[in-house]
């Protein structure tokens, strides 16, 4: 109990924070929803956060975010070391009082252990596995939550009340919506605008691609709107497959556009300006739901407790259960499958999701929460 009286004592008034969090897209979004109870907590602490280049951009204009600082996290081993040597010692110069380190891997401990602050709430990847470098406890260790929750544990070992409901969000300037809306009438994008986020980070957790073009088509037919496909780097296949399910008429080849590459904070100017977003467990509808954009999401492989903290009358999520093949969760853990490739179960966890269901689902988002987007 001395221990936490003193780390309270030390906690009244840290000038300076650092947060890390090496993961991706989503990963970087979710955190927002611990940094605005961070920044309300210590309204008059600068907060540097360390995150992925090229994810870190999204959170320009954060509130309460001073120092942005972009890194490169390897996936070889020793890359990483090396890279978290040379980051540890660049961050050392800049006397944090206090380092928050979201779903830390052993490298990233080793990075905030650096740092030398005093104060280090260190939450390990492993929900079973120890904190380590953490100066104080972590609540909440050893039980599955959804990832939100999970970095409110965090800073909630801080001693400092958090809200329990706080969701993430991702601040755009309105030149950048007006800029985004502009874009939009160029390209003769119809009202109402549906984006399709066809990507996922493997193969299992793709809904079948002919179900999405079922479902822009009758967007475009239904609600007399058009449609914006939205894939990232090294997911062009996934476009043409989709385009094999789109008849070759001008009527849908105008109205299913597929959006022009760009960096992240374009990306989310042009998602805040959808009605609605149908999509895979996956960055972009992340990134929607922090923009207050209305989703629909197929959940397959993984279950959506971690991944889904979201309202689900705004956000509903569609997910088979229960299903015996989904087998590879450790446990206490819900069910959750890591297959890269589906063929002795035929993918049966996304095939299942019919488009009906889906296309009934985003339009009553839209009907009921997307409709003034974008006016």
């Amino acid at each position: 109990m001395a221990t936490y009286a003193i780390i309270t004592l030390i906690m009244l008034n840290p000038k300076r924070i650092l947060v890390t969090k090496f993961r991706a897209m989503g990963d970087t979004i979710l955190l927002t929803a611990a940094l605005k109870e961070l920044h309300r907590n210590f309204p008059n602490a600068q907060i540097h956060v360390a995150v992925p280049d090229p994810w870190i951009w999204l959170l320009e204009g954060f509130p309460g975010v001073t120092k942005l600082l972009p890194i490169t996290w390897h996936n070889d081993r020793a890359a990483r070391t090396k890279a978290a040597t040379r980051l540890a010692f660049q961050l050392r110069k800049e006397s944090y009082d206090v380092v928050c380190g979201f779903h830390s891997s052993p490298a990233a401990a080793m990075v905030a252990l650096s740092t030398g602050a005093k104060v280090r709430a260190i939450h390990f990847h492993s929900f079973k596995a120890k904190n380590m470098y953490s100066t104080v406890e972590i609540p909440g260790k050893g039980t599955m939550k959804p990832v939100v929750q999970r970095d409110l544990d965090t800073i909630r070992g801080l001693g400092i009340r958090v809200d329990d409901h706080v969701l993430p969000e991702i601040y755009l300037k309105s030149e950048e919506r007006a800029l985004a809306r502009e874009e939009f009438r160029a390209w003769g994008m119809k009202r109402p605008v549906l984006g399709i986020a066809l990507g996922a980070s493997r193969a299992t957790k793709i809904w079948p691609l002919h179900r999405f073009a079922e479902v822009a088509q009758k967007w475009v037919s239904e609600k007399n709107g058009s449609v914006l496909v939205i894939t990232g780097p090294g997911e062009e296949r996934l476009t043409e497959d989709f385009f094999k399910s789109i008849p070759n008429t001008p009527e849908f080849r105008a109205l299913i556009q597929v959006m022009p590459s760009c960096n992240v904070r374009v990306l989310a100017s042009r998602i805040s300006q959808l009605n609605a977003l149908v999509g895979n467990d996956s960055g972009p509808r992340h990134l929607a739901t922090a923009l207050g954009v209305p989703t629909v999401t197929m959940f397959g492989p993984e279950h959506p407790l971690e991944w889904h903290p979201y309202p689900e009358d705004r956000h509903p999520r569609l997910f088979i259960e229960p299903l015996p093949c989904r087998k590879n969760q450790e446990p206490g853990s819900p069910p959750w499958c890591g297959l890269q490739e589906c063929i002795v179960e035929a993918h049966q966890c996304m095939t299942r999701i019919g488009a009906a269901e889906v296309f009934e689902s985003v339009s009553r988002v839209y009907e009921t929460y997307g409709k003034d987007i974008g006016i």
